[in-house]
């Protein structure tokens, strides 16, 4: 039986309830002072439990299990320096080093800005230092083959939930369009919320989205068997891990993507191959699957989303003729919830961007109701998005937190902004569409881009 993506080593837990506390779907058990579990049904895999455990294998006390045998349990380098905290993630580094050595692999990977950007805490650089260059170099200098911008997959993740949003603005049909590109959140839904499955989009999340074109699109383009490409998503959420063995996410029997690192195990085999960032000489990412310009950053800070999908749905609305349409977002006292109305060809269109699951639930009781005001709306499990996931480096003083992730998301606001507006005519997505998929949202395209979803129901409503 595979083990779950997020576990607690019991030898280490002192039971202090922090991972109780921060659990968004009460998945954590446990007496306190006792050792706790994590029920794999409810658990969102969402790695907030990860982010802020802070009991570790402590070098004054004996264990059953000794450290080295603890690392080789979690596949984790033998040399590695770094503490061992009890709440923990399913670990894919032995898995990518298998690929990395076998010759009748081609191992390609999939990079987005913000684990460019948390890559250096890592290292005891400051957020933000390391440029993508010296990543990509890094990446290329343990043996991934190929290394590719997040840039386009996001692109078309976005096209595909403006599609979605303008088609049912001018259809009548079910709203509000609540974004999919959240697996923790999409988790959460089939789970608490199965009745509202169909308000989800359809279209894949940006990760699953690249795995399918490595497969397809850019195998191709090299002339090489899907089946010889080994895809390896690195990015900073740990629920990518559960996404990527959902059944639904897979082609020809072949899941899309084969591994998913996060940030801190990036860092993890960066140390362990021995290279130091800061002495690399800057690479470019490989333009089988081209970079767009302005468009990684989309998927990192709450209300990117939302900015980017109205903004796009407003191009399709009007044909590319209807100019810039602003979106500001404004705050509503509610914790972790902002709000917008824009105007999209005629359409009046009310939005939420909700950041941390807990905090979306009253809204998600509104829409079951029907109630609900809004065309759009945006979840985010964790609670500053992307850039706080349950894989990025750990910010271990809680006082720390806010004003690191606030960091984070400071630095993805400044990699650029796209012309949204344009988004569909942009050359590298008319390449994908019409060279490849024979056209936008069309069949070809439709049954690679978009998926379905299970419903999990469980028992009983969460009591926040």
């Amino acid at each position: 039986m595979t083990e779950g993506v997020v576990q607690i080593d019991r030898e280490l837990c002192t039971g202090c309830g922090n991972c109780v506390a921060t659990c968004p779907s009460e998945a954590i058990h446990g007496e306190r002072g006792q050792p706790h579990s994590v029920s794999e049904e409810r658990c969102l895999t969402c790695g907030r439990c990860v982010q802020v455990c802070n009991a570790y294998d402590s070098l004054f006390q004996d264990y059953p299990s000794s450290r080295t045998e603890r690392l080789r349990q979690r596949e984790l380098p033998a040399n590695l320096q770094e503490p061992l905290f009890a709440a923990r993630d399913r670990c894919a580094l032995g898995a990518v080093k298998a690929a990395l050595a076998d010759p009748a692999r081609v191992a390609v990977v999939q990079c987005g800005p913000t684990v460019c950007m948390a890559l250096a805490e890592d290292f005891g650089l400051p957020p933000g230092s390391l440029p993508p260059g010296r990543v990509i170099a890094a990446l290329r200098k343990m043996g991934l083959r190929k290394v590719y911008s997040f840039g386009l997959p996001a692109t078309l993740a976005v096209l595909e939930e403006a599609q979605e949003l303008a088609e049912r603005l001018q259809s009548g049909r079910i709203l509000p369009v609540i974004n999919s590109s959240c697996p923790a959140s999409v988790k959460a839904i089939e789970q608490f919320y199965p009745e509202l499955i169909h308000y989800l989009a359809s279209a894949k999340s940006p990760h699953q989205i690249a795995g399918t074109l490595l497969k397809s699109y850019v195998a191709a383009k090299l002339a090489l068997e899907p089946a010889t490409v080994y895809s390896v998503s690195v990015g900073p959420c740990t629920s990518r891990k559960f996404e990527a063995v959902r059944p639904e996410m897979s082609s020809g029997g072949r899941p899309d993507i084969d591994a998913v690192l996060t940030t801190r195990e990036l860092a993890y085999l960066i140390k362990e191959f021995g290279i130091d960032l800061e002495t690399l000489a800057e690479e470019e990412f490989d333009d089988e699957l081209p970079a767009v310009a302005g468009t990684d950053g989309v998927y990192c800070a709450p209300g990117d989303i939302t900015e980017a999908v109205l903004r796009t749905a407003h191009g399709l609305l009007t044909q590319g003729q209807g100019g810039t349409r602003e979106v500001a977002l404004a705050d509503t006292g509610s914790e972790g919830v902002r709000v917008t109305s824009v105007q999209l060809n005629g359409f009046e269109v009310k939005a939420a961007a909700i950041a941390g699951w807990q905090n979306a639930v009253p809204i998600l009781e509104t829409i079951k109701s029907g109630k609900s005001e809004f065309a759009f709306v945006e979840v985010l499990a964790c609670p500053m998005g992307c850039v706080s996931g349950g894989g990025q480096p750990k910010v271990l003083l809680p006082q720390d937190r806010s004003a690191a992730y606030n960091e984070r998301a400071r630095l993805a606001t400044e990699t650029g902004a796209r012309d949204w507006e344009g988004a569909a005519q942009l050359s590298a997505v008319q390449q994908v569409y019409r060279g490849f998929f024979g056209k936008a949202c069309g069949d070809k395209s439709n049954r690679a881009l978009h998926t379905q979803y299970q419903e999990r129901r469980l028992e009983g409503k969460l009591s926040n």
